[in-house]
């Protein structure tokens, strides 16, 4: 049996979908219409429902749309907002200062950072980089500095990742929810701001990590190879020296925390000389 590629018109729009050329459905056909329908009427795009509709973990690619919505409905309400006060009092100079404030370009950056790496990945990235993305872009350098950021955001949609490296970063966060991934981000807020005492009080766990990160047998696993790609892949794509440059003139906070984090790691690695990356 032959198959090609026809339109098919369903309420929801315009979809593409491998057919029989008799034109006969099987179950597996109307299934995949039946999900198709349901995730169109979510308000999903088709671009995510096709990511969806392949993905080995759809949890996963469900939990970043639900993100991408939360963002939205931020922006959203904030500008409702805007239009709820001038209903009331309708000053537009007052209102350019409440836009700056809450409907900023940093929306933006958000969005591109969890929809320019794959899975749940692109989600951590947005919760961690996204709590120092709160500050006015009130200068040409911040200016200048914002539009790098964004354009290396959008180059990284068309950097080739790997087929191991994207199915890594796919899954190295599949079974967390955004509460976890946000509780995770605190505690490695806590450690950084003060390493020794994070030391002292997991000990015992940080060095039978120690022990397995820099043991031989560790080389010749796959998660050691995958941290060869993503090192790789932040070495030569501009993460260091073009996204996260760029992010410190934009954001004094965070400017603030990679202070801190060289401050902790130094700490870390003089009690820890072994885990110096080579």
């Amino acid at each position: 049996m032959t198959f090609f590629y026809q339109i098919v018109f369903l309420s929801i729009g315009w979809v593409f979908l491998p057919i029989h050329s008799n034109r006969n459905y099987n179950e597996n056909d109307i299934a995949v219409l039946k999900e198709i329908s349901v995730l169109r009427k979510l308000g999903i795009y088709i671009s995510d429902i096709k990511i969806i509709l392949e993905s080995n973990n759809k949890v996963a690619a469900l939990s970043k749309c639900k993100c991408l919505m939360e963002l939205k409905l931020q922006k959203t309400k904030a500008q409702y907002n805007c239009i709820e006060h001038l209903i009331t009092n309708y000053d537009i100079d007052k209102e350019i200062e409440y836009i700056n404030d809450n409907v900023n370009d940093f929306f933006t950056i958000k969005e591109k950072l969890l929809q320019s790496f794959p899975g749940t990945y692109g989600m951590y990235l947005c919760i961690h980089f996204g709590q120092f993305l709160n500050e006015k872009i009130d200068s040409e350098e911040k200016e200048n500095a914002y539009y790098n950021v964004v354009n290396f955001l959008d180059s990284v949609d068309t950097l080739n990742f790997s087929s191991e490296l994207e199915e890594y970063l796919e899954n190295c966060f599949s079974v967390m929810q955004k509460t976890d991934m946000v509780k995770m981000n605190n505690a490695m807020l806590n450690a950084v701001d003060n390493m020794d005492d994070y030391i002292e009080n997991n000990k015992e766990i940080l060095e039978e990590y120690i022990k397995i990160r820099t043991s031989d047998d560790y080389k010749l696993t796959s998660a050691y190879k995958m941290q060869q790609l993503i090192w790789d892949f932040q070495q030569s794509s501009g993460y260091y020296d073009i996204f996260l440059a760029n992010l410190k003139i934009l954001s004094f906070s965070y400017l603030e925390y990679t202070e801190k984090l060289q401050v902790a790691n130094k700490v870390f690695l003089n009690k820890y000389p072994q885990t110096i990356y080579k």
